[in-house]
């Protein structure tokens, strides 16, 4: 089946969709983010942020004294990529948050050194339009975040309503 909302991306595009601001604010709260380590020039969530050409695979995130918040592209191998990578980065004292989609069994998912997941649960989330910055539902899977902290913590796991993140008010 094609995907018709990004067929006719070329390959950043379709690798550059932005996060809802509201559930970045409402984990930025907690969290208070310091890098974006997945970023574009057109959609990054902090002032500091990596983008393709920094290639933050290969930088050190600890540079930062906050936390990192990381929406990885979702293109072949990459959220293992990242995946990996916080691993580094979490025996150097950095947490990093992901928003990516909820595939508990997928290979990517290193749930040995994952502190903590959050199934987001309500409904899908809506992800913004790389080119139109609108936001754009019909969301084909569910969404989790899943943090890495530097404690060697066994995971949690919890649920968390859609709606409640997004500061949608019943």
């Amino acid at each position: 089946m094609t995907d018709i909302i990004s067929s006719n991306l070329d390959k950043d595009k379709k690798n550059s969709w932005s996060t809802d601001p509201r559930i970045f604010d409402a984990l930025d709260q907690e969290f208070n983010f310091g890098l974006d380590a997945a970023a574009s020039n057109e959609n990054h969530k902090c002032d500091t942020y990596m983008t393709k050409d920094h290639d933050s695979l290969i930088m050190d995130w600890s540079f930062n004294s906050a936390s990192v918040w990381i929406n990885p592209p979702y293109g072949r191998g990459m959220i293992s990529a990242f995946m990996q990578k916080a691993i580094e980065q979490k025996y150097k004292g950095v947490t990093s948050v992901f928003l990516v989609p909820a595939t508990m069994e997928a290979g990517w998912l290193p749930i040995d050194k994952v502190s903590e997941i959050r199934i987001i649960t309500g409904g899908r989330l809506s992800f913004y339009h790389p080119i139109t910055n609108k936001p754009v539902a019909g969301n084909t899977k569910g969404s989790m975040i899943v943090i890495f902290r530097p404690s060697n913590m066994p995971c949690c796991l919890r649920m968390v309503d859609r709606d409640e993140l997004l500061g949608v008010k019943s």
